[in-house]
């Protein structure tokens, strides 16, 4: 907590009963070459969890846990939205792993601090519950937006991409129920997927709809027949999807714009 440059390498980290690996209002971290291992089945093993935290980069690391394998963090309702440290500007690459229940990228849910400037590149993911996640609340407040996804592969993923607004966990009922959260902004390209039971799953809210979701060159090999997107509240942009994106996301245009102006913001 409350640290600068600080450097966590070369290690194996082996059950543990909560987060594995939680940097906490830091700045200036490096974080690569780590095996961290936990069993499928033990719950909130988290593998990295940068939280409220600025200039992170996590790199060459691979994860197989019973939740999530990096989730991006910046404090939970009215107490992040007050102390306000958002996290920005965090580079993910070269990561690969496996989880049963949970994401391989996720951001939130606790965001209420802010998130943004978000790069992640080359990710292989298999068993897993999700591709990538985003997961917030009315209550949350705060935002996430300028998140950068490029060059992932998904082998058994129910979910590629799964955007929900109605992750509704609050740590006491002081939280303001109109505080609404802001998600926009998200390049997603270059994604590819087999045994897929879902390609898109977008679960916004009525009047804070999801706005600015760029998808591009993602080719999703699905397993089922039945519904492959389910969007409700989120407008956006995709050129070159398979299976193509529900109506929502059908428009074509700037997304080569935002995608540089992406890159040069993180």
């Amino acid at each position: 907590m409350n640290s600068r440059d600080v450097v966590i390498s070369n290690l194996t980290f082996i059950n543990s009963p909560f987060w594995t690996i939680h940097p906490v209002y830091c700045r200036n971290v490096l974080i690569n070459y780590l095996t961290i291992l936990a069993p499928f089945e033990s719950p909130n093993t988290d593998g990295i969890d940068p939280d409220s935290s600025s200039r992170v980069c996590i790199e060459d690391c691979y994860i197989e846990n019973g939740d999530d394998l990096i989730s991006i963090k910046s404090g939970w309702d009215q107490y992040g939205m007050n102390y306000g440290h958002r996290s920005s500007k965090i580079i993910i690459q070269r990561l690969s792993g496996q989880t049963r229940s949970s994401a391989g990228i996720a951001l939130g849910s606790e965001m209420s601090g802010g998130i943004s400037n978000v790069y992640v590149v080359n990710l292989k993911l298999q068993h897993a519950s999700t591709g990538i996640r985003i997961k917030s609340a009315q209550g949350r407040g705060g935002y996430i937006k300028n998140i950068y996804i490029s060059d992932a592969i998904f082998h058994n993923v129910r979910t590629a991409i799964g955007f929900t607004a109605f992750y509704g966990e609050h740590p006491d009922d002081k939280y303001d129920p109109n505080a609404f959260p802001h998600i926009h902004s998200i390049y997603i390209e270059n994604i590819q997927g087999d045994n897929i039971s879902m390609a898109g799953d977008f679960q916004g809210l009525k009047g804070y709809p999801y706005h600015d979701i760029f998808l591009r060159n993602i080719t999703l090999n699905a397993t089922t027949t039945s519904q492959m997107w389910n969007c409700s509240f989120v407008e956006g942009y995709s050129e070159s999807v398979s299976p193509e994106p529900c109506d929502e996301l059908l428009r074509r245009q700037h997304t080569q714009e935002y995608c540089s102006s992406c890159i040069e913001k993180v």
